[in-house]
């Protein structure tokens, strides 16, 4: 009885230690799964934060065309000001001028008029006694005759000159009067002038006004594109930590219960199958080379992480090799997207698809269909995106496939 419960009992630890081998899925998969969210979510951020980031930039370049014409204009209003003000400064210098030539004119008049009125004032006066000195203190009948007209030449003289200052002083007034015309002309046109300029002036304030909130908005999407890559590279780090957790303890689960029936395809090296059989495998059958290239979509430059084979809507993306499918869904800027693991620390990656054929999970041999050529994500046309992933990080395809790498 003793000996049966002590075999009961060890069956009992046995099958104990067996299950405390086997991993938490559940937990890692959620973790997982939120992980992959995450970096989805921020996949789109970015794509909304470089799309109007893109826009910005535009608006940018358009507003600054835009001033650079309003500063031509501008100019041109100034010239109109500066003008009308040297004309009026021109106008209000010659009504000065006249003023002071009418001033002038006028004292000249009331000097000469003081001097008639003295004059025929004086002849009024003493007319009888004037005469009868020039009758007996004349010579002779001719020279009372040169004296009598002598006094008649003053006379008329200084009526005439009293008559030539009067019209140039009447002169004066009306050019005066004509300057001071021209001078409401000028201030007029002045004022038309000045307002049109400050008009201008704030038209060319406000774009630029809103040249400078584009200018915030290109530096906030900048910020909002850096932050969420730098997250995005933190979430796959994590994702890769968690990967190697999961695989560690499916290797130790695999090792301490024998009667698992789980099983995961090593790879052991040797030359992958090429993804998209529609096209050649080589290296005329790209576009674009694991290099550092300029984005193309937004600005700047990135290093591109596999190798681009373009092929048709819908055409069949297969398996590298045989392994087992850890994801399958969106992922980031590469859309539809399928991760396959092959073992010793090797996965391929198949980005922008159009649809998926398989599921997380998912044992698939290898040349299997396992999606459909699309465009999703930060794509710019129809393309598989093929990477080679060993122990997380990307590394150059060529010799994995045999096909040599492209510049470009």
């Amino acid at each position: 009885m003793k000996k049966s419960m002590k075999y009961i009992l060890a069956i009992a630890a046995a099958i104990s230690l067996s299950i405390s081998a086997l991993p938490n899925t559940s937990v890692s998969a959620k973790s997982l799964s939120e992980l992959q969210k995450e970096r989805n979510d921020l996949a789109q951020q970015t794509k909304d934060a470089k799309s109007k980031l893109a826009e910005a930039q535009k608006k940018q370049e358009n507003v600054m065309s835009e001033i650079q014409a309003m500063d031509a204009v501008v100019n041109a209003a100034q010239r109109e000001v500066d003008e009308a003000q040297a004309d009026l400064d021109d106008v209000n210098q010659r009504l000065e001028e006249s003023k002071q030539a009418y001033e002038e004119a006028t004292q000249k008049r009331e000097q000469q008029f003081e001097t008639l009125s003295g004059r025929m004032q004086y002849f009024y006066e003493n007319s009888d006694l004037s005469y009868l000195e020039i009758v007996l203190t004349s010579e002779n009948f001719g020279d009372m005759i040169r004296r009598v007209q002598y006094m008649d030449d003053i006379m008329s003289y200084d009526n005439t000159m009293l008559d030539e200052l009067t019209k140039t002083q009447e002169e004066i007034s009306k050019r005066t009067e004509e300057i001071r015309e021209e001078r409401e002309q000028s201030e007029y046109l002045l004022s038309v002038a000045e307002d049109k300029r400050n008009e201008l002036n704030g038209i060319l304030e406000e774009k630029q006004a809103l040249y400078n909130s584009y200018v915030q908005d290109e530096a906030k999407y900048n910020e909002i594109v850096a932050s969420n890559e730098k997250a995005s590279e933190e979430a796959q780090a994590l994702i890769n930590k968690l990967l190697a957790e999961q695989a560690a303890a499916e290797a130790k689960a695999r090792a301490n219960n024998s009667a698992s029936t789980q099983s995961t395809y090593v790879y052991t090296g040797g030359t992958l199958n090429w993804p998209v059989p529609s096209r050649a495998a080589s290296s005329s059958s790209l576009s674009s080379g694991y290099v550092s290239r300029s984005r193309p979509i937004g600005s700047g430059t990135e290093f591109h992480t596999g190798y681009d084979i373009p092929a048709s809507y819908g055409s069949a993306v297969v398996a590298a090799e045989a392994g087992t499918v850890i994801y399958a869904g969106w992922m980031n800027g590469y859309g539809n997207t399928v991760m396959i693991s092959h073992g010793s620390g090797l996965v391929t990656l198949y980005g922008h698809n159009s649809s998926l054929t398989v599921s997380k999970g998912d044992t698939v041999s290898r040349g299997q269909q396992i999606a459909k050529i699309g465009s999703t994500g930060n794509s710019t046309g129809n393309h598989c995106h093929f990477e080679v992933r060993v122990n997380g990080a990307h590394t150059n395809p060529a010799p994995y496939l045999g096909v040599s790498n492209i510049a470009s």
